[in-house]
C-alpha cells in the first residue's frame, strides 16, 4: 500500500506501528432478541444480562431476530456508503456535537503521534418514515 498514490502519506503507519498480521479472529457475541418481544420478564432479564456481558467483554455485539425491516437496513447501508464517498469538508458539516449521539467523527486523531488512523464513523439512529402524498 505504500506505493499506492491514492493513499495520503499521513495515513501510512511506519512498519513498527502496524497492527499484528497474525491477529486472532474476533468472535462477536450473538444476541437473539426473538424472546425479548414476548414481554416475558425472565427472557428480558436474560437478554439484558447477555447484552451487559457482551458490552463488558467485547464492547459490541450482533443482534438477530430484532424485527428491523431488512429494507431499512439496506437503505441505511447504501446511504452510509454514499456519505463516506463525499469529500471530507462536506462530512465535517455533520460533525457529532459534544454530548450528541449521532453525527460524523474521525475518531482518535489526537491519540496518534506519528500517523492518522484510517477510521471514520457515522453514528445514526435507524428510523422509518411513512411518506404521505396528497393528490
Amino acid at each position: 500500500m505504500k506505493n499506492d498514490s491514492n493513499i495520503l502519506i499521513q495515513y501510512i503507519c511506519p512498519d513498527g506501528e502496524k497492527p499484528c498480521v497474525l491477529a486472532q479472529e474476533l468472535h462477536a457475541p450473538l444476541i437473539d432478541s426473538r424472546g425479548f418481544f414476548f414481554a416475558d420478564p425472565v427472557v428480558a432479564q436474560q437478554t439484558s444480562r447477555l447484552v451487559g456481558e457482551a458490552c463488558r467483554s467485547h464492547d459490541f455485539f450482533l443482534v438477530v431476530n430484532h424485527k428491523v425491516d431488512s429494507n431499512l437496513i439496506s437503505n441505511d447501508h447504501r446511504y452510509m456508503d454514499m456519505f463516506f464517498d463525499i469529500p471530507l469538508c462536506e462530512k465535517k458539516k455533520a460533525q457529532r456535537k459534544i454530548g450528541a449521539h449521532c453525527g460524523y467523527a474521525s475518531s482518535f486523531t489526537g491519540r496518534f503521534s506519528s500517523k492518522l488512523p484510517w477510521k471514520e464513523t457515522l453514528f445514526t439512529i435507524l428510523c422509518s418514515r411513512r411518506l404521505i402524498s396528497h393528490s
